[in-house]
C-alpha cells in the first residue's frame, strides 16, 4: 500500500477573539495516500475549511495553528521556513477555493493570474512559454476559445468558466495534492457533473491525490474512496465510503444521510434537530449529544474517543466503546 502523502496528526487550530477562544479544529487526525480521493463532510462551521486553510498556511490573526503535525511526504509543513513552504504550497499542494469570483483578482485578466502561478514556481520559464501552457491548461479543463478567454477578466466569464479557471490554476504546476473546497457549490447540476468528471480525469492522468471538502454526499459517493465526517471541530466518523454508506454508525452521520432528498419518497424531508453549537460555548461531554436521539447521562459528562466499529471504520460514540479503541 502506498505511503501517506498527507498525514495530519492531532491538528489544533484556534481563533483568539475578544469573546474567548474558538477551537475551530480540535485534535483532527486524517491522512491521504497518493492518487486517493478523500472526502470531508459536515455542516457549515464544523471545521472543514479551517482544516484545509491550516494545511495551506493561509490562516491570519486571530487564527493560529497551535498544535499537531502536518506532514507532507514525510516533511513537517509547520517546521518549515516561509521560503521552504512557498516552494511547496501552490506548487506541490494546490487549492480550489469555494467562490471563484472572490478568489480571482477582478482587475487582472484570468490568463495572467494563472500565468503568474507558473512563473512563480518555474523561474526559468519565459512569459511566452507560460502563456502557451496556460492556454493549453484552459483547453484541458474544457474552456472554449481558450486564447480569447486568456485576455478576459473574471466578470466576463460565467460561474462555470470561472470555476474551470480556478481548476486550471490549481492544476497548472502539476500538484501532488489538490484540496478542493466546495468546488461545485455555486454551479448547476450539469456543470457540477462536468467539473467532477474533469477533476477525476485529471486525477487519473496525473496521479494527483484529492481532498474534497463538500456538503454534498452525492459528490462523495461519486468521487471519493474514503470519508471523514466532522462536527464542531472534531472527526466523528471515518472509513471507506463503501463501509460508511453501507453501515452508518454515528448518529450524526446517520442524520446527514437521512437528510439527503429522496425523489421517490412522499415523506417529509428529515432534518437533524437543533443547531451546530456555538464554538465559544461548546457543550460538556460529546459535542453532538444535545442533538442526539441516543444520548444518555454519560454523553453529557464525558467526551467519547474514536472507537473502531469495524476494521478501518472509526466512530466517536459510546455506543461502539465495546468494539475497540483507536
Amino acid at each position: 500500500m502506498e505511503e501517506k502523502m498527507l498525514d495530519i496528526e492531532n491538528l489544533k487550530t484556534t481563533f483568539y477573539t475578544r469573546e474567548g477562544q474558538v477551537h475551530a479544529v480540535d485534535g483532527v487526525s486524517l491522512h491521504i495516500r497518493g492518487g486517493e480521493s478523500v472526502g470531508i463532510v459536515g455542516e457549515s462551521g464544523c471545521g472543514k475549511s479551517m482544516t484545509a486553510m491550516s494545511v495551506m498556511g493561509l490562516l491570519k490573526k486571530p487564527g493560529k495553528v497551535d498544535g499537531g503535525q502536518i506532514l507532507f511526504e514525510g516533511r513537517d509543513l509547520r517546521a518549515m521556513t516561509p521560503v521552504e513552504r512557498r516552494k511547496i504550497l501552490g506548487n506541490q499542494i494546490s487549492m480550489i477555493f469555494q467562490e471563484p469570483m472572490t478568489s480571482l483578482n477582478p482587475v487582472t485578466t484570468v490568463g495572467k493570474q494563472v500565468r503568474e502561478a507558473l512563473l512563480l514556481h518555474n523561474r526559468e520559464m519565459t512569459r511566452a512559454e507560460a502563456k502557451r501552457q496556460v492556454i493549453q491548461a484552459f483547453e484541458l479543463v474544457g474552456i472554449p476559445d481558450a486564447s480569447k478567454r486568456y485576455g478576459e477578466y473574471p466578470h466576463q466569464l460565467s460561474g462555470g468558466l470561472r470555476q474551470r479557471v480556478m481548476i486550471a490554476m490549481a492544476m497548472a504546476c502539476g500538484p501532488r495534492l489538490l484540496i478542493a473546497d466546495e468546488p461545485t457549490t455555486a454551479l448547476d447540476v450539469t456543470i457540477e457533473a462536468q467539473i467532477l468528471h474533469l477533476m477525476k480525469q485529471l486525477q487519473e492522468e496525473k496521479g494527483t491525490a484529492v481532498m474534497m471538502i463538500t456538503h454534498n454526499l452525492g459528490v462523495v459517493a461519486q468521487f471519493c474512496t474514503r470519508l471523514y465526517v466532522m462536527y464542531a471541530g472534531k472527526v466523528m466518523e471515518s472509513g471507506t465510503v463503501k463501509e460508511i454508506f453501507g453501515h452508518v454508525c454515528h448518529p450524526y452521520t446517520d442524520g446527514l444521510m437521512r437528510s439527503v432528498p429522496d425523489m421517490e419518497s412522499r415523506e417529509r424531508l428529515y432534518n437533524i434537530r437543533g443547531m451546530v453549537p456555538n464554538m465559544l460555548h461548546l457543550p460538556k461531554g460529546c459535542r453532538f449529544c444535545p442533538r442526539c436521539q441516543y444520548s444518555g447521562p454519560r454523553c453529557f459528562e464525558e467526551e467519547p474517543e474514536l472507537y473502531e466499529a469495524a476494521p478501518g471504520h472509526f466512530v466517536r460514540c459510546f455506543l461502539f466503546e465495546s468494539e475497540g479503541r483507536r
